[in-house]
């Protein structure tokens, strides 16, 4: 396969850079022609360890062939990667123009019966290679196969994380094979394999970029505070890196309830009590409580939208294998609504007398699992129990699965996410 770079920034550079190197053709061009002049001489448009070196060997080796002409690389590459810029606007959103001239270029370019893989490697929100795909190539080029190959580069080693990236994931349409282009593109096959649609694909990037930013900005926020407390900022830190289970994990990642319990909530608030004496700004500790109660009336929202009366809990306590009442998501969600519900309360890990002693007026609202299935419109099922709420739930029974199991498919399921 030939392959074409539309795009001479960080990352069309540093893919040209690799791709000469495996032995391919590789064709490159950019608006900026100052760009194109420093490739044809063998330097890099960037500073980036290894690249100057890897240029300089491709175009002695005729392995790189820099144009001027956009038609010269689309007319002679198998796989065109466009690399081109996605600034901000001054709101914030994204800036498309650079994409959508490309690709309207690219168009112009084509040929009814061309076979080729278009891979967009700027980062786009979902939704836009769809979208500028239909747009600019229609129906027209049905040869033509849009994917989109999030890149995970880090400057400074963009050439090591272009052999050895944490995963490979790439988005196409389920109508496309692409099996080829993932041979070429996918040079550690050791590494796990995602294989998804364009909007998924589009979307895992900002999900990176944005966890990334949070890590800095919370690692800011909370050493600190503890500078300011006096703590060995250090050894705190060592502290908390040195755990694997619960901290640099998946522990706590997978979407579903908000946290509640006697300690995320309490240590949080003190936290936040510990931050008003400071003289900096905390602005994500003080805004983890707001979202946490935001997500639980997102939740009673969810419930009010069935306008169903009879609703049945299915787990109550905050978290599975434990009594514990204390902030739990559930309670919040049931006190705030029970004067509107005939509702039911369900949870083989709840002490009844608990609730009792705590929460009178709920105590009632407490049965046997098949009572209150049964009695149920809506079942809204949290923890462990899908599976067991599935068997036994009738046909038109409706199921609001708050459970960290989503993506569950069944009729009259509604997940929170899909």
């Amino acid at each position: 396969m030939k392959i074409g770079v539309l795009g001479l920034g960080y990352v069309g550079v540093v893919n040209l850079a690799c791709f000469s190197k495996a032995g391919y053709t590789v064709y490159c061009t950019d608006v900026k022609k100052i760009k194109v002049h420093q490739v044809r001489e063998g330097k890099s448009p960037i500073g980036e360890p290894e690249v100057d070196d890897l240029l300089a060997r491709g175009i002695e080796a005729g392995t790189i062939i820099p144009t001027e002409s956009p038609q010269e690389v689309v007319a002679n590459s198998d796989v065109l990667i466009v690399c081109v810029g996605t600034p901000s606007k001054s709101d914030g959103e994204v800036n498309l123009s650079y994409l959508n001239n490309a690709v309207m270029e690219i168009a112009s370019f084509l040929k009814a019966d061309d076979k080729k893989y278009i891979t967009f490697r700027s980062t786009v929100p979902p939704g836009t290679t769809e979208t500028i795909c239909a747009k600019y190539l229609g129906n027209d080029f049905p040869d033509v196969i849009p994917v989109f190959y999030p890149e995970f580069l880090r400057e400074g080693v963009a050439v090591k994380d272009f052999y050895n990236y944490g995963r490979f994931v790439i988005g196409k349409s389920e109508k496309h094979n692409i099996d080829p282009l993932i041979d070429l593109l996918h040079v550690n096959k050791d590494k796990p394999t995602f294989i998804t649609d364009l909007r998924t694909a589009e979307y895992s990037k900002y999900i990176d970029n944005g966890f990334h930013a949070l890590k800095v900005a919370f690692a800011n926020e909370i050493f600190g505070l503890a500078s300011d407390l006096q703590v060995d900022v250090q050894t705190a830190y060592k502290i908390f890196i040195a755990d694997d289970k619960l901290n640099i994990s998946s522990y706590y990642f997978r979407p579903g309830l908000p946290f509640g319990g006697s300690c995320l909530p309490k240590d949080v608030r003190e936290l936040q009590y510990l931050m008003k004496s400071s003289d900096r700004e905390f602005s994500i500790m003080t805004n983890v409580i707001p979202s946490n109660e935001a997500f639980i009336q997102h939740l009673i929202e969810r419930i009010k939208a069935t306008q169903k009366s009879k609703v049945s809990f299915i787990g109550f306590t905050f978290k599975n294998n434990s009594d514990d009442l204390r902030e739990s998501p559930m309670l919040k969600i049931v006190n705030e609504m029970h004067n509107d519900l005939d509702l039911r309360i369900w949870d083989e890990d709840l002490n009844s007398q608990y609730l009792r002693v705590d929460h009178p007026h709920l105590y009632s609202a407490v049965g046997p699992f098949e009572e209150v299935i049964a009695e149920a419109e809506v079942l809204v099922v949290s923890k462990r129990f899908l599976d067991r709420t599935l068997q036994n739930r009738k046909p038109h029974q409706l199921i609001l699965n708050f459970s960290d199991s989503q993506g569950i498919k069944a009729d009259n399921l509604e997940n929170l996410y899909r």
